[in-house]
């Protein structure tokens, strides 16, 4: 889904848009918010369905507010 100016990014596991100026959750795993990978969630439900495949011991979801256009 390309970037048409609507929104800020895409949710990395619904591939949902994230909007400007709205919350959005990251990983607390330093490897997963690296600028290569890079992972956006709409909702902790999303940041939730990541965990099985990342194999993280310790981890959570940090609520992130998007930039304003």
């Amino acid at each position: 889904m390309a970037n048409d100016g609507n929104h800020w990014r895409v949710c990395s596991s619904c591939r949902k848009p994230i909007g400007y100026d709205q919350l959005y959750y990251t990983c607390s795993v330093s490897t997963c918010n690296r600028k290569r990978t890079a992972l956006f969630f709409c909702s902790v439900a999303c940041w939730d369905a990541h965990l099985p495949g990342a194999r993280h011991r310790d981890a959570w979801a940090e609520e992130q507010r998007s930039p304003k256009r």
